[in-house]
């Protein structure tokens, strides 16, 4: 009995620490433009909720799937919209997917998370929100990942609009799963957690190989024989 109580109790202490993956943030950014769409390393999935078409309008390279190709992603978001304002970037298929978003009737916060990343691996996240209809309330989130949470993001909802995109780094754990809380702020008396856009990359830089170091050393022994016999 003491062994399967110590074998659990370790179960317990590795797959908490399997779910501790930190996401660092960045600054939150206001949206202004197709290059606010990241490409560095390897697309990993996104998400354009309630946008079945979204995968026809890709932005500065990056298609996102309204029908999520992130793997196993979950959500307690239980709404959707498709007229938040056009945030009026010079890209007509951003500002389109911009008018698009899930969101929550409840006024606390909201989670969605995903898994099948390699562990060890670095990935980055970019989180976008985006309302500017002018509705009478100033409306902000955070974001958390493990301990650490982000700065404000405006919604853009009390006319000075467009919203607002953020990115996120954070090291894969041994679960290979993340899981972003969403909390909501406002001004007036409805609060409403919200997603537009989300995408996440493998931004992994992989290590040369030992066969890739003999030949640059080689080239480098090449161009230094050459060098000195001239």
């Amino acid at each position: 009995m003491k062994a399967i109580t110590l074998c659990a109790t370790l179960v317990g202490v590795l797959t908490s620490a399997a779910n501790a993956a930190n996401i660092t943030w960045g600054s939150p950014t206001k949206i202004s433009g197709p290059s606010d769409v990241r490409t560095v390393g390897t697309y990993f999935g996104s998400w354009a909720p309630y946008n079945g078409g979204a995968n026809a309008s890709p932005v500065n390279g990056v298609t996102f799937q309204g029908f999520s190709d992130l793997p196993n992603l979950s959500s307690s978001f239980d709404n959707g919209y498709n007229g938040f304002g056009n945030p009026g970037t010079s890209d007509n298929n951003y500002n389109s997917l911009l008018q698009y978003a899930t969101f929550s009737n409840n006024s606390g916060a909201n989670t969605f998370g995903w898994n099948g990343m390699t562990s060890g691996d670095t990935y980055l996240v970019e989180f976008w929100v985006n309302d500017g209809r002018n509705i009478g309330q100033s409306r902000s989130l955070t974001l958390s990942g493990g301990s650490d949470s982000s700065g404000f993001l405006s919604y853009g909802s009390d006319g000075s609009g467009p919203g607002q995109f953020i990115t996120g780094q954070f090291v894969a754990d041994l679960s290979g799963s993340e899981t972003i809380t969403v909390t909501p702020y406002s001004s007036g008396p409805n609060p409403s957690a919200q997603v537009n856009l989300f995408q996440v990359r493998d931004i992994t830089v992989p290590e040369p190989s030992s066969l890739g170091i003999l030949a640059a050393g080689a080239v480098l022994f090449v161009l230094r024989r050459k060098s000195s016999a001239t």
